[in-house]
């Protein structure tokens, strides 16, 4: 998302303003209509990414350093593609980032410690995070997924507060059915590192029911979802607070030492609780993220009629 855009969509809202409520202040971003023609093989290649136009790019630069940061590209460089498909009602990501060193398994409780990706699904888009339901609700509104390079643990992980983190009812809940609605792979070259995956949604997504009780969300063109990526960078030596391996922060579940340099996320705070990001599903056929600044668009986002 280069930030011209931003500037465009900023300069529709205010002409907006005089007839409707702003929407909340998070950030927007982008997912490119995916033709069912150019619908990714989830292989954590991005070869089948390289038609889509350069103005849905998100990269480090677009997004929040919410811990630590980043001395330069060599260091640490993120560039992320969003999409959707229509056919498959499933979003889809591809996820690039540099890294000058892959730290796994220091953290096995807590692989979100070590090298990581972490995205956040809020599909009706109602603000909530996946800690921000009561525990002992069934029926959650929003949820999160880990994906890593770990050997000790899954390297595809879904939870959210009613589920507990990183517990094994975490992970075997709804991974049973994972084939069916999440596919991921990830794919380390040398200090060049591909998160890619595809998701079904689910709004509300029941934690005892399973997919059977839960609903299926239906994406559609011009429609505004919550989702959120980031990237954890973990690195030998001191960590963002200044102090090396210190444990204090994982509340005890990270018995083997705690590198984590950095958090670069889409969102402009850690996930837990709102704040999700908008992502506009553009149409298929849309050549570029500025052509979706459209009077859909400022209709989806302030959830009003113009």
């Amino acid at each position: 998302m280069r930030k011209p855009l931003a500037l465009t969509l900023g300069a529709m809202l205010v002409a907006a303003s005089v007839w409707a409520q702003e929407p909340a202040e998070v950030p927007l971003y982008f997912a490119v209509g995916i033709p069912d023609a150019n619908v990714p093989n989830v292989d954590g290649s991005n070869a089948d990414w390289k038609w889509v136009d350069k103005s849905f790019e998100v990269t480090i630069e677009d997004m929040h350093a919410l811990t630590g940061s980043a001395d330069n590209a060599d260091d640490l460089f993120i560039d992320i593609l969003v999409g959707w498909n229509q056919s498959k009602n499933s979003m889809y990501a591809m996820i690039h980032s540099h890294d000058d060193f892959l730290i796994v398994d220091k953290n096995p409780s807590c692989t979100f410690r070590d090298d990581n990706c972490e995205v956040h699904f809020d599909p009706d888009n109602q603000g909530g995070g996946p800690y921000s339901a009561p525990a002992d609700q069934d029926l959650q509104p929003a949820f999160q997924m880990c994906l890593s390079f770990s050997d000790q643990f899954p390297r595809v992980q879904m939870y959210n507060g009613a589920l507990g983190n990183f517990n094994q009812s975490a992970f075997d809940f709804w991974w049973t059915h994972s084939g069916d609605f999440v596919k991921a792979n990830m794919v380390n070259q040398g200090q060049e590192y591909y998160y890619e995956f595809s998701a079904i949604l689910f709004d509300p997504l029941s934690v005892s029911g399973g997919p059977d009780a839960s609903t299926k969300w239906v994406l559609a063109p011009e429609q505004t979802i919550g989702m959120s990526i980031s990237v954890d960078d973990a690195d030998e030596g001191v960590n963002a607070n200044g102090v090396l391996g210190q444990e204090d922060l994982c509340d005890g579940g990270c018995p083997d030492g705690f590198f984590w340099q950095a958090q670069f996320s889409m969102s402009e705070q850690f996930m837990n609780s709102g704040g999700m990001p908008d992502i506009f599903l553009t149409a298929p056929g849309t050549s570029t993220a500025v052509e979706s600044t459209s009077w859909g668009q400022l209709k989806t986002l302030v959830k009003e009629d113009i």
